[in-house]
C-alpha cells in the first residue's frame, strides 16, 4: 500500500515538472517572436533611436553655463610685504595683594569691572584691630610725651645745682641719659601711630591703574594676610601688538616706526608705534619679539585678539594684481580661472590659469601667469572668477551675475536680483551640473572634464585667501 502511494506521488511530480518545462519552453518562443517581428519593424526601431538621442543629450550639449561672479585683474604698483602673526597682550598686568591682616568686609567688584586709578574700591578689610592698635600708640605717645616734660625739668634743676657743687656730675648725666631715652621712646610711639595710620588707611585697597578686573582670588567674608592676592587687573586704554619677527626681517624694524596692525576678528586696520625690539628670541624659531603699542579703540580692541602686521620688504614696483578670492591654491600650484568671451554676450568660456603668487596682501595677490596660453588670458582689463570657481571645468561655459552692490561684471541687466533670486539660481545650475557630471561617470566611467589630477578644481579645494604665508 505504502510503495503505490509513493509510485503515485512520484508520477505526479514529474508530470508537473515537464509541465512547467513546457510552458518556460512555450514562454520563451513566444518571447523571441514579438522581439524578431519588432527588430524587423522600421517604427520601432526609430522609436528607440530617438529615445537614445534624448538620454545621450547632455553630454553632446554640454553642461549648462556655470553661475560665477568677477573681478578684473589690473596692474598697480605694489609693495612687497611680509605677514607677521601675533596678538594682543596687556600694556600692564598686577595682581593686587592685601597689605594688612584681617576679614574682608566687602569686594564690590566682579571679573570684568572697568575701574579708575585711586578711586575704584578694590576690597574693604576689617580695620577694628587697626583703630584699636593706633589709639594705643596714642595714648603711649601722650604718656611718653608727659614723662620726656617732666624729666626735663629735673635735669634743668640739676644743671643749676650742678653749677653750685650741690650734686655730683654722675647724678647730672644720668639725668641728661634720661631725657634722652624718653625722647627716643617718643619717636618710636610716634612712628608707631603713623604706621598704625597707614594700616587703617590701606585697610580700603583701591586700583593702582586704569584697567579692568580679569580675576578675583577672594570674597566678603575671607580673612587675609599681607600677601594675600585680592584680584588680578589688566591696563587699558593702550595695549601692545606682540609679534614675533622672523630673522630674515627683523633689521627692517626699529623703535618709533609706524606700523599698520590688522585686527583679524574685527577685520579692521590700525596703526601703532613700535615701543620694543627685543634682541633675544628662540633659537628654536629664530624669531625676535616686537611689540607695537596701539590704542584700544574704546574698549573694542581686547587682550588675546589675533593681529596680522604686514612689514614691507622692498622697494615699489609694477605687477598684474587680481583679488585674493580669484586664487585657488592646490597642492600643486596656484591656479587663475579667467572668463574668456564668446560670440554670446551673456555667456562666456572659463578657462584656467597657472600662477605663481609673487607678492601676498592683504586683499589683493601680485600673480604672474606660468605659461604662454596664460599670459594671453590673464593681462590687465581681463575677468578673473572670484566666486564659484572650485565647481569649474576647462572650457566650460559660465554666466556672470551682478556683484551684490548692483553693478554687472558682465552684461548689464536693468534690476539687479535679489539675495534669493541669487541663491536659487545657484542651487539650479548646480543640480543640472551634478546631473550631468553623474551622466557622463555612469556611461563612461571616468569624467572627460574631470581627469584626475588635472587642473579642474574640485569642491575640497582650498582658497588661498585661507593660506597663511610663512
Amino acid at each position: 500500500m505504502n510503495t503505490s502511494k509513493q509510485r503515485q506521488l512520484v508520477l505526479i511530480g514529474s508530470l508537473s515538472l515537464s509541465a512547467l518545462l513546457a510552458g518556460g519552453l512555450l514562454g520563451g518562443l513566444a518571447v523571441w517572436g514579438v522581439a524578431r517581428q519588432r527588430m524587423q519593424d522600421p517604427e520601432f526601431l526609430q522609436r528607440r533611436l530617438d529615445q537614445l538621442d534624448l538620454q545621450s543629450g547632455p553630454s553632446e550639449a554640454g553642461p549648462p553655463p556655470a553661475l560665477v561672479r568677477v573681478g578684473v585683474a589690473q596692474k598697480k604698483t605694489i609693495r612687497p610685504q611680509k605677514p607677521i602673526i601675533g596678538r594682543l597682550v596687556e600694556v600692564r598686568k598686577a595682581t593686587v595683594a592685601s597689605e594688612v591682616t584681617g576679614e574682608i568686609i566687602d569686594v564690590p567688584v566682579e571679573e570684568g569691572s572697568r575701574v579708575v586709578a585711586d578711586e575704584t574700591v578694590l576690597a574693604r578689610i576689617d580695620d577694628v584691630w587697626c583703630r584699636l592698635a593706633l589709639d594705643r600708640c596714642k595714648a603711649q605717645v601722650t604718656s611718653t610725651k608727659a614723662q620726656l616734660a617732666y624729666e626735663r625739668l629735673e635735669l634743668q634743676r640739676h644743671r643749676k645745682l650742678s653749677d653750685e657743687s650741690a650734686v655730683s656730675l654722675s647724678d647730672l648725666e644720668s639725668k641728661e641719659a634720661a631725657v634722652e631715652q624718653l625722647e627716643a621712646s617718643l619717636a618710636e610711639a610716634e612712628a608707631a601711630v603713623q604706621e598704625g595710620t597707614q594700616r587703617t588707611l590701606r585697610s580700603v585697597i583701591l586700583a593702582p591703574f586704569d584697567g579692568t578686573v580679569i580675576a578675583k582670588h577672594t570674597d566678603k567674608g575671607g580673612y587675609v594676610s599681607p600677601g594675600t592676592p585680592i584680584v588680578d587687573i589688566v591696563s587699558r586704554g593702550q595695549m601692545d601688538a606682540r609679534l614675533m619677527v622672523p630673522e630674515s626681517v627683523i633689521n627692517l624694524i626699529g623703535i618709533g616706526q609706524d606700523l599698520a596692525i590688522h585686527v583679524d576678528p574685527l577685520g579692521e586696520e590700525v596703526h601703532g608705534e613700535v615701543v620694543s625690539v627685543t634682541p633675544y628670541g628662540p633659537t628654536a624659531s629664530r624669531t625676535f619679539p616686537v611689540r607695537v603699542r596701539v590704542d584700544d579703540q574704546g574698549g573694542r580692541l581686547k587682550v588675546g585678539m589675533g593681529v596680522t602686521a604686514f612689514i614691507a620688504t622692498g622697494p615699489e614696483r609694477e605687477a598684474l594684481v587680481v583679488s585674493k578670492d580669484a586664487v585657488l591654491v592646490r597642492p600643486d600650484g596656484s591656479t587663475v580661472w579667467v572668463a574668456v568671451s564668446q560670440e554670446e554676450a551673456s555667456v562666456a568660456e572659463a578657462q584656467p590659469v597657472p600662477v605663481a603668487v609673487r607678492v601676498r596682501m592683504q586683499e589683493e595677490y601680485a600673480v604672474e601667469p606660468v605659461t604662454e596660453a596664460g599670459r594671453r588670458w590673464l593681462r590687465p582689463g581681463a575677468q578673473v572668477v572670484v566666486e564659484g570657481a572650485e565647481r569649474l571645468a576647462p572650457a566650460q561655459r559660465i554666466r556672470v551675475l551682478p556683484r551684490g552692490d548692483g553693478a554687472m561684471a558682465g552684461p548689464r541687466q536693468s534690476t539687479p536680483p535679489t539675495q534669493s533670486t541669487t541663491r536659487a539660481a545657484f542651487t539650479k545650475h548646480r543640480v543640472a551640473e551634478d546631473s550631468y557630471r553623474n551622466h557622463f561617470l555612469d556611461s563612461e566611467g571616468d569624467s572627460p572634464i574631470f581627469p584626475a589630477g588635472k587642473s579642474g578644481q574640485s569642491p575640497g579645494d582650498s582658497r588661498a585667501s585661507s593660506e597663511q604665508e610663512g
